[in-house]
């Protein structure tokens, strides 16, 4: 079969979307299809799987189902209560998101709370677990590591004050909320402890994109408590605030850096990225034959 994955959420998300698309495309080409990446373009020839549609304007994403072009979405985001991330203006999903997953011929999620919602529309949805993929392990560590701690991703208020008290603590580290993917990788490989930090009260949902990319890439993660009911966590060592200070002091210190990083590739590597696609596949097109 031949797929088309189409990014079409904020650009500035897209670096941490890259791992997501990419372990997707592998497991699909793994499992015999023929996959484009086409950017924010729907191609009428091939079977669409949509990222991010959610960040289009209204009248853009009313326009992929008139295309005519076959497609499914991916969902990303926090659905509850008729609403995206929980934004009171219920219009953002009422009004244009859930119509377009609605014509679509099924919906993957990657927040496995989210599945149970899609009942009341009576749209057709899974849950999307992240999955292990050899080709996904693109990390080469530096044998001497000269960084205690690394963070990626959005730099909210709480995660500055986080970051700031590692910082004044002593320790060496550094963090980055938007660069390219292989200036990512190069300060991963130099640091010993990776960090998984909550954003805010508003968002305390596990990030698994994060969790698994360095999973796959035997890092060593030390987290906050996320909500997990898919239990990503596994795959790291929880801390509280109280004690992330001291925690990533000892990690770097001791070397427990290693086998930790270690064992969580060894777990991560029990889930097949590809075995999952291939169900989802199984399943989601069946439905709608």
């Amino acid at each position: 079969m031949k797929f088309n994955i189409a990014y079409m959420g904020p650009e500035w998300l897209f670096h941490l979307r890259r791992d997501f698309i990419l372990v997707l495309k592998y497991s699909l080409e793994d499992l015999g299809h023929d996959v484009a990446l086409a950017g924010t373009s729907l191609d009428g020839s091939r079977f669409n799987l949509l990222i991010g549609a959610y960040a289009l304007k209204p009248d853009l994403i009313a326009q992929i189902a008139k295309s005519g072009a076959a497609f499914a979405h991916i969902n990303t985001e926090i659905i509850g209560n008729d609403m995206l991330n929980r934004n009171p203006d219920k219009a953002d999903f009422l009004g244009d998101y859930l119509p377009s997953m609605e014509a679509g011929s099924f919906v993957w999620d990657v927040v496995l709370d989210n599945v149970p919602e899609y009942e009341s529309y009576g749209v057709n949805a899974l849950f999307l677990r992240w999955g292990s993929h050899p080709k996904m392990a693109d990390i080469q560590h530096r044998q001497e590591k000269e960084l205690d701690y690394y963070f990626f991703g959005m730099l909210s208020e709480r995660r500055k004050r986080l970051l700031q008290s590692l910082k004044a603590a002593g320790l060496r580290g550094t963090a980055d909320h938007s660069c390219p993917y292989f200036l990512r990788n190069d300060r991963i490989s130099r640091a010993k402890v990776q960090l998984n930090l909550i954003q805010d009260d508003k968002y305390t949902h596990v990030n698994s994109f994060r969790i698994c990319y360095l999973a796959d890439n035997a890092c060593c993660i030390l987290t906050e408590k996320e909500h997990d009911p898919a239990n990503y966590l596994k795959y790291a060592d929880v801390v509280q605030v109280s004690d992330l200070t001291e925690a990533v002091r000892e990690y770097a210190a001791s070397g427990r850096w290693k086998d930790r990083g270690d064992k969580a590739r060894a777990d991560f590597a029990e889930h097949s990225m590809n075995s999952i696609v291939e169900e989802l596949l199984d399943k989601s097109f069946a439905a709608v034959r």
